[in-house]
């Protein structure tokens, strides 16, 4: 198996009715990150299936136009439609370039990278990465995942949806990863209520490498969470448990500017 971070994997598992579909989505998910074309064998081995059974699913993907043969008639990469549906999503969430202007703004003054990302099944997607224009600059990928209960982006996608969704999509992470687990269940309720009231959430070192994160929402015209914008900072600048307020002041008025953008006439709070 790969050490593919398990959150960004179609489920391999999944009740009978579904199971064919389950695992036709793993293996999409899996061309779509990969640069090269794979074959049939190397595909099996990273998703921990028979060569048999990944190579009934190609010849059925194929024909359905969601794979196709590398230029070299050898190995798999996506196919017409998959590349069809991705541009027909990003043409209708074009979100990084009706926010381009504030989220450049905000780039330029704070001399942080700025992340622009989605919800995503109860986790968040980043979208679009504007690096640092200093010497602390941090390049994130497009399409990374972050995980919830540890990212912050992912705690601010999680606030803001309704309380049933909150709970739905829980269970929908319990299922999907049997390893995930909230370590305080109390204590992570406590912090969703204040990031409801405060409109950001912060890391202060993720994952031990040295730099912070504050996450805070967008919402559209429905006043529903539409994404989230994050800026990254050096560690050290966190201190006594809190970012610093200026930054997280321009990151909120940038979060309201974007709303505003979207239609929505959400206020946010002031930074104590």
């Amino acid at each position: 198996m790969s050490e593919r971070d398990p959150r960004r994997r179609a489920p391999l598992s999944a009740p009978a009715s579904i199971e064919t579909v389950a695992t036709a989505a793993a293996i999409v998910d899996l061309l779509a990150e990969r640069e090269e074309p794979l074959g049939v064998q190397a595909i099996a081995d990273l998703l921990g299936m028979t060569k048999s059974r990944v190579s009934r699913h190609m010849t059925n993907l194929e024909s359905l136009g969601l794979v196709a043969r590398g230029s070299s008639g050898r190995g798999f990469r996506l196919g017409w439609r998959t590349i069809r549906w991705g541009q027909i999503a990003s043409s209708r969430m074009a979100l990084a370039q009706i926010l381009a202007e504030p989220l450049r703004a905000f780039n330029e003054r704070s001399g942080r990278t700025v992340l622009l990302c989605a919800a995503a099944g109860g986790d968040a997607i980043v979208i679009q990465c504007l690096p640092a224009p200093s010497a602390f600059r941090i390049d994130v990928q497009t399409g990374l995942l972050l995980a919830l209960p540890h990212s912050p982006t992912a705690r601010v996608c999680y606030a803001f949806q309704p309380r049933e969704t909150r709970k739905a999509l829980i269970e929908h992470l319990r299922r999907r990863e049997p390893g995930f687990r909230l370590e305080n269940e109390a204590a992570f309720e406590d912090e969703v209520s204040a990031i409801q009231r405060r409109y950001h959430s912060w890391d202060a070192n993720k994952f031990s490498h040295g730099y912070a994160a504050i996450a805070a929402p967008v919402f559209d015209r429905d006043m529903a969470l539409i994404a989230s914008v994050t800026v990254m900072l050096p560690s050290h600048e966190i201190a006594d448990a809190a970012p610093p307020a200026d930054l997280v002041a321009a990151l909120l008025a940038c979060a309201e500017t974007c709303s505003r953008q979207l239609g929505s006439s959400i206020r946010f709070p002031a930074v104590r």
